[in-house]
């Protein structure tokens, strides 16, 4: 079996990064190092050293966060210099059973499979799937599939950044995580260069995970699904259809919770998008 690492990203709640560690000290096959990535950079130190994984674990503080590919692409040296050819990557809200990492491995034991993922439940209702693989659209759009297509690994378009798991060298393939996008898409994107070098993401229904999955800002959905469809060559007539949706869909979520959505919002993103805008949304944008 192959050997993994495994980064956990972390913003301001030391209690769930608490958690995770706890939960990987578990794992059946555990794994040779830890990076823990402190998007904030405010993190207690003695959540890494109270872990049971404190003699494996490093800790990186990013307190400018520059996101979540940036914070995957700091684990690259660390692979490199040990030779580690998996890479295990969390986020702090992830929940998951010890047999995780074991399933996942196996998955990549395929030269095809680049990344495997796990089905993913809600953190607040286990009885519901959250995700059963990610798919995309003809026009650019990215959903949840909330129905496992088989009870075997099978191929998605991509899968949830929250748990999932890389082969690093399909990595490399791909010259790692595009650090353009900001907290949406950077899985989709991921996943869409692997299969352009002949690499499939998988998920892995008998890996059962959970996670509580927050709101995007319309904004950056927006902004980040135009930048992802300029890369995929998506004709600007089909990326305009595709917003449209969601830009609906999003006015359907918040008539029901009593909220209007800010069509500004919208907007503002759909011309970032288009003039190449990438990083952090700007200051008066950052809501959610």
């Amino acid at each position: 079996m192959e050997q993994y690492a495994t980064i956990i990203i972390s913003y301001r709640h030391p209690d769930l990064l608490r958690s995770v560690l706890a939960r990987l000290s578990m794992q059946t096959i555990a794994p040779e190092v830890v990076l823990v990535v402190d998007n904030a950079g405010d993190l207690d130190e003695s959540v890494i050293s109270e872990s049971p994984l404190a003699e494996k674990t490093q800790l990186v503080r990013r307190p400018d966060n520059p996101g979540y590919s940036a914070a995957v692409n700091e684990s690259r040296p660390l692979l490199h210099a040990r030779g580690i050819s998996r890479l295990l990557v969390l986020t702090h809200d992830a929940d998951f059973a010890p047999e995780l990492s074991a399933q996942l491995l196996v998955a990549l034991d395929s030269p095809t499979v680049g990344a495997a993922g796990p089905l993913l439940q809600w953190a607040s209702d286990p009885s519901r799937i959250f995700s059963a693989g990610g798919r995309l659209t003809r026009n650019g759009r990215a959903w949840n599939a909330a129905t496992p297509a088989s009870d075997a690994p099978y191929p998605v378009d991509w899968v949830d950044g929250a748990i999932v798991m890389y082969a690093t060298d399909a990595l490399e393939r791909i010259n790692w995580l595009d650090e353009r996008y900001f907290l949406y898409f950077e899985d989709v994107d991921t996943a869409w260069r692997m299969k352009q070098a002949g690499l499939q993401t998988v998920v892995v229904p008998s890996a059962v995970a959970a996670q509580s999955p927050g709101a995007h800002p319309l904004y950056l959905g927006i902004r980040n699904m135009v930048l992802f469809a300029e890369r995929a060559d998506i004709p600007r007539w089909r990326t305009a259809l595709g917003t449209v949706r969601r830009v609906a869909e999003e006015a359907v979520f918040h008539a029901l919770h009593g909220r209007r959505p800010d069509l500004s919002d919208a907007w503002r993103g759909w011309r970032d998008g288009r003039r190449g805008v990438s990083g952090p949304p700007p200051v008066e944008l950052r809501r959610g």
